[in-house]
């Protein structure tokens, strides 16, 4: 929908899979890599597991890249070049700033100015 209807060309980001409610599907619960390969499926670029590697000393992020790489191989998932574009586009093109420098550069300034 938001490719195709809305001709959204930015990248797309899951919700946040720590939550349980963002790995309901079909009214049941699915684990982290089952929910982020249905996400990264359904269009998503990038999926957000957030939070999980204070738990169990980081167990649970390490389970779940071996779980990405098992449906990589076992071909449950694909990645998607556009993706892969949108993904790279978002990586920082320069050095990143002094905070000095931030505090009085023209994009930070004009975002600054939209909050209320």
């Amino acid at each position: 929908m938001l490719r195709r209807r809305l001709r959204f060309q930015g990248a797309v980001f899951s919700d946040d899979l720590s939550m349980k409610a963002a790995r309901q599907l079909e009214g049941r619960e699915l684990g982290y890599t089952e929910a982020a390969v249905a996400a990264l499926e359904a269009g998503c670029d990038l999926v957000l597991l957030c939070n999980q590697s204070l738990v169990d000393e980081g167990r649970v992020i390490d389970d779940f890249l071996d779980g990405m790489s098992e449906a990589l191989l076992k071909g449950r998932w694909k990645p998607c070049e556009a993706s892969e574009h949108r993904r790279l586009y978002l990586l920082p093109k320069s050095r990143a700033l002094k905070w000095d420098e931030l505090m009085v550069e023209p994009r930070y300034m004009h975002a600054l100015s939209l909050l209320p």
